[in-house]
């Protein structure tokens, strides 16, 4: 199963965080294990981790950023436009 990483700026580490519990369910119709990660410096960078089934259904889900997607992002704080996701190799 591929494994991910997708970072990511936010508007608030602490906000994001907090919303960790909203994004797995949102996620859990393409990717499962969600891990949070924040960056040591203290900037609004963060990370994800999450084991993926299907990266074609991942994909198309990110491309089209289904609107429970969205909607758990918008609430979380997180900068769509400053997302990176990387596949473990």
């Amino acid at each position: 199963m591929p494994q991910i990483i997708v970072t990511a700026a936010v508007n608030d580490v602490e906000e994001w965080l907090k919303f960790k519990a909203d994004m797995v369910p949102a996620m859990s119709a393409v990717a499962s294990d969600g891990a949070s990660y924040i960056a040591l410096d203290g900037s609004n960078q963060v990370a994800s981790t999450w084991d993926v089934p299907d990266m074609e259904a991942f994909q198309a889900a990110q491309g089209s950023f289904a609107p429970e997607l969205a909607a758990a992002a918008e609430r979380a704080g997180m900068i769509p436009s400053t997302m990176v996701v990387y596949i473990k190799r």
